[in-house]
């Protein structure tokens, strides 16, 4: 009888399916960026919500049909303050689904700025805060959507990671019982990019 060959082939793990669905395609070119640099399973699927309006409950509820459709296991939502009148629900629907919130107030380049200083000014607009990143280096022409802003910024990660947990603590601290989504300055994209690190292969 002849000798069956020996399999010396290691079984692979997969990872769950992951979801990061954003709000705007600033968040989404910057995770795709970073999902491509850290070579992340395809497991790993980053999208952007398909709607004329701006509404971060409908990015929750387009997470939650996404999770029931594909299968998918870990759902991360990203958006923004952005004085959005339905932030409150978004988190409440959010949590009773145990989807991951990453928010940023008061919107996302609040996230890029953290890569130069660690800052609680509160910004009212978006373009009051834009502004003051066009005053840092390499981001003087800063415009939304752009693919570059990961390549530009990626080298400050770590810098920017420790910078919005130092923010973010001493706002909370200094805020006692306001709830998150009404915080100025806020973000916690930090979490969301250690996790990702965490799933390199």
């Amino acid at each position: 009888m002849a000798k069956r060959p020996t399999n010396n082939f290691k079984s692979r793990i997969f990872k769950s399916k992951i979801l990061i669905l954003c709000e705007g395609l600033t968040e989404k070119n910057y995770f795709t960026a970073m999902k491509e640099d850290l070579s992340l399973p395809k497991t790993i699927g980053v999208d952007v919500f398909q709607s004329n309006k701006v509404d971060c409950k409908g990015v929750v509820e387009e997470a939650i049909k996404k999770a029931k459709r594909d299968g998918v296991e870990e759902i991360f939502v990203v958006f923004d303050h952005d004085n959005q009148a339905k932030r409150d629900e978004a988190f409440k629907l959010a949590e009773t689904k145990s989807i991951t919130v990453i928010f940023s107030s008061i919107c996302f380049e609040s996230w890029y700025l953290m890569h130069y200083k660690n800052s609680t000014k509160a910004f009212s607009s978006e373009a009051d805060l834009e502004r003051e990143l066009k005053k840092c280096v390499g981001m003087e022409n800063y415009e939304k959507n752009n693919f570059k802003h990961y390549s530009i910024l990626k080298d400050k990660t770590a810098i920017a990671k420790s910078n919005a947990e130092k923010t973010r603590l001493t706002v909370i601290k200094n805020n006692s019982g306001v709830e998150i989504f009404n915080l100025n300055p806020f973000t916690n994209v930090d979490e969301l990019v250690f996790y990702l690190e965490s799933q390199k292969e």
